[in-house]
């Protein structure tokens, strides 16, 4: 990728961070997500073997990856959680962010068993009647703007956000058609087939898009949304990192 395609990344990067602000201050009380069956997520504590640190600590524009996430999915769930294992060497600051956002720390039920596993730990979290909206950490363009309308394409527009389909899974696609399952809602109902899943050690989470009702999401629904390219774009190395700024990686 080259530095004029980053330079247009971190321009888009900071759009998005001053819109969001003016959005989260239009939420109302009402508008806010208390009344929501739709509960986040954040997967985090893995170790990059090409970024060779924990993701969620590297900064951008001094604030760490995992809190561009928070603060996006604050206002659109009706609660907070980080999911980490339970040999993670920085769960105390974990457990201080978390404290700082106001959000649950859970421990991973599963050790080695992907994304997977964290997606059977949230749902083990939820009620029967809401959802789990799962987010990888290292996603820093995501927007509040988006999740809300993912939110809203997953949920029956009723004042009791009901969900419509209570077996289903909403799953966005990026713009090369690509399915984000770390973008994506989560029933409680499919839990039996996430279980089954990991019973077998298929471990692969677009396995279970074939086992239950899933709404995919083409890119066309929300490519009106200003910086749609970016918000399945993570960091995968010092070198994408450094595009945008100099890497900070934990002590």
């Amino acid at each position: 990728m080259t530095a004029e395609r980053w330079q247009q990344i971190e321009q888009l990067y900071h759009a998005a961070l001053e819109r969001d602000a003016h959005k989260r201050a239009e939420f109302s009380d009402e508008a806010r997500a208390g009344d929501s069956a739709i509960r986040a997520f954040i997967q985090a504590g893995g170790r990059s073997s090409r970024m060779g640190a924990d993701k969620a600590w590297i900064e951008i524009n001094g604030q760490p990856l995992i809190e561009h996430v928070l603060t996006a999915a604050r206002l659109v769930a009706a609660s907070l959680s980080i999911i980490i294992s339970a040999d993670n060497p920085n769960a105390e600051r974990y457990r201080q962010l978390a404290d700082e956002r106001g959000a649950g720390l859970l421990l991973d039920l599963h050790d080695h068993q992907g994304p997977l596993g964290g997606i059977h730990t949230a749902l083990k979290h939820c009620a029967a009647n809401e959802a789990a909206l799962i987010l990888a950490c290292d996603l820093p363009f995501i927007t509040t703007e988006f999740l809300s309308l993912l939110c809203t394409i997953h949920q029956d527009h009723n004042p009791q956000s009901a969900i419509r389909n209570p077996q289903s899974i909403t799953v966005p696609l990026d713009a090369e058609g690509r399915l984000q399952p770390l973008a994506a809602i989560y029933a409680q109902a499919c839990l039996p087939a996430v279980e089954a899943q990991l019973a077998a050690r298929q471990l692969r989470v677009d396995l279970l898009f074939n086992a239950v009702p899933t709404q995919q999401v083409a890119f066309s629904d929300f490519a009106h949304l200003p910086g749609a390219a970016q918000f399945f774009l993570n960091l995968n190395s010092p070198e994408d990192l450094s595009f945008v700024v100099k890497p900070q990686t934990p002590k």
